[in-house]
C-alpha cells in the first residue's frame, strides 16, 4: 500500500511517500513543494496544488495522511496556512484518494 504523508505549509510543504507491505515500511520518496514569499498568494497556492497533483499521479497512493492544523496566535499566518492546507485536501479529493487527518501529537506517538 503506497501512502503519502504531508506536513502542510505555504512556504514549505513537506511530504514522504512510503510503501507499507505487511508490517514493513519502505521509503520511496520524500521532499518538499516550496514557494517564494515574493510570489503572489494565488500563484503560491497553484504551485502547491500542481506539485501534489504531479506527486499523486506519479505514485498513485492508496491513502494520504495529513497533519491537522495547530493553534496559531498569528491569525493572518493561520489563515494562509489553512488556505494552503485546503489546496492539499483538494488535490487528494480530485485524485479520489482517501484522506486521513492526524494531530501533531498523534503523529509523534505513532513514530515513537
Amino acid at each position: 500500500m503506497i501512502i503519502v504523508g504531508i506536513d502542510p505549509g505555504l512556504a514549505i510543504s513537506g511530504y514522504g511517500v512510503i510503501n507499507y507491505i505487511g508490517n514493513k515500511f519502505e521509503v520511496i520518496d520524500y521532499g518538499a513543494v516550496t514557494t517564494e514569499s515574493s510570489q503572489e498568494f494565488p500563484g503560491r497556492l497553484k504551485k502547491i496544488y500542481d506539485g501534489y497533483m504531479e506527486l499523486f499521479k506519479k505514485y498513485r497512493p492508496e491513502a494520504v495522511a495529513i497533519e491537522e492544523l495547530f493553534y496559531n496566535k498569528n491569525v493572518k499566518t493561520a489563515i494562509a496556512i489553512a488556505e494552503a492546507r485546503g489546496v492539499h485536501l483538494l488535490a487528494a479529493e480530485n485524485c479520489k484518494i482517501p484522506l486521513y487527518e492526524y494531530t501533531p501529537l498523534q503523529i509523534k506517538q505513532g513514530i515513537v
